[in-house]
This record gives C-alpha cells, structure tokens and sequence, in this order.
C-alpha cells in the first residue's frame, strides 16, 4: 500500500525519485519510464489527430491491432534510447570502459526485451529491438550520447513509422510529431541524472553483473 502511494505522489510531482543505487532499480526505472513516453506520446498525437473521431476509433477492431502494434514497437525503441543513455552516464561518470558500457547495455536489454510479458507482436520482434539495440552500443560515441540528444532518435523513428495515421498525414506532422517525444525525453534525462548514483550502480554491476544478466527483471 505505501509503495503504490509512492507511486501516485511521484506521477503527482509531489515526491521526488528516490535514488537509483542498484543496477536492478536502474532496469526499473528504464521500463517504467520507457512505457510512459512511448504511450503518452503516441496517444496524446493519435487523439490530436482523430479529433472528434477519437472515441469511435476505439470501435474499429484493425485500428486497436494498429495501435497496439505501435505501442510495443515505440515502448521497445524507447527501451533501447534510454538504456544507451543510461549506460552513457556510467562511461562518462561511473568510470566504466567503452566495453564495459557496452556490456553493460546489453544486459539492461536483455532484462527488459526478451520474452516481454505480452502477446500482440510476436516474441522474435522484441528479440530484434534488443540486438539492434546492442549493436548501437556496440558502436555508441558514449560522448556524444551522454549528452541526451543523439541517445533519443530511434524512439523518435518509431513513433513517426508505427504510429496508426495515414502516412500523408504523418508528413505534414513530422516535425511537430519528433519534437512531442523530443520533450518528453527531456524530464526524463532530467529525472535520471538527479537520482543516478553512478558509483553505487557501477560497484553493483562490477559486482553483481555477471550473475544477473541473464534473469529477467521484476515486472
């Protein structure tokens, strides 16, 4: 009961994050928060752009497939932006290698993407997020991605080629469409480098790295 109303006061602004020490609240944080951009954004342009029509929407049965295809495919492009931007603030401030951040990367995917707990797009394609997402980082200017910006495209991409509007119309948005989810990420970066305990999580993953790769997170 006091974690859910924790929850409820930080959604409010009321309570401020707690402080991310371990590698497994990082992954939660990720989820979470991936989940969060990728839906907001994505519902708040299909309303914008249906107008009036938005709720009748909801009745045609190819449109929710459209949608929830979309969903899964921004949430997983988000998953993959944020854990490279995350793993950029442990090169740049946790004293990690370029190999180590890669690594690094890669097992906050694994934990998240694999096997995702869902069944509106097939398994294999969450499997296909997580590698593109590990080949980013496998050639990430850490840098640069630390930064914000250059993390937060691929998310960008997918909210522009799976969100369910005519593509004529996404055209004449695409620009208002990018920077939606542009600003979004913006709190988020925000929000993450005001809790990121970089020491604790990089001693945690030096420590416990290894043996927990492999398990999937806490849902």
């Amino acid at each position: 009961m006091f974690d859910k109303l924790k929850s409820i006061m930080k959604t409010l602004g009321l309570r401020g994050e707690d402080p991310l020490k371990t590698r497994q609240e990082l992954i939660n944080f990720i989820d979470g928060r991936a989940a969060f951009v990728s839906q907001v954004t994505l519902y708040t342009y299909v309303k914008a752009r249906a107008g009036t029509q938005y709720p009748k929407l909801f009745e045609n049965a190819d449109f929710l497939t459209s949608l929830k295809i979309a969903r899964w495919h921004i949430y997983g492009s988000a998953v993959c932006d944020l854990t490279l931007f995350a793993a950029a603030q442990l090169r740049v401030h946790g004293g990690l290698s370029n190999d180590a951040a890669e690594h690094f990367a890669a097992s906050i995917l694994d934990n998240i993407l694999p096997n995702y707990p869902q069944d509106d797009i097939a398994n294999d394609q969450f499997a296909a997020m997580c590698e593109r997402g590990k080949q980013r980082a496998a050639i990430a200017d850490w840098s640069d991605i630390a930064v914000g910006p250059a993390a937060f495209q691929s998310s960008s991409d997918a909210v522009f080629r799976w969100a369910p509007i005519a593509d004529e119309l996404k055209c004449d948005d695409e620009e208002i469409l990018r920077n939606s989810i542009h600003l979004r990420w913006i709190g988020v970066r925000r929000d993450l480098k005001a809790v990121f305990q970089h020491a604790a999580i990089a001693d945690d993953w030096h420590r416990h790295g290894a043996t927990t790769a492999a398990q999937p997170a806490a849902k």
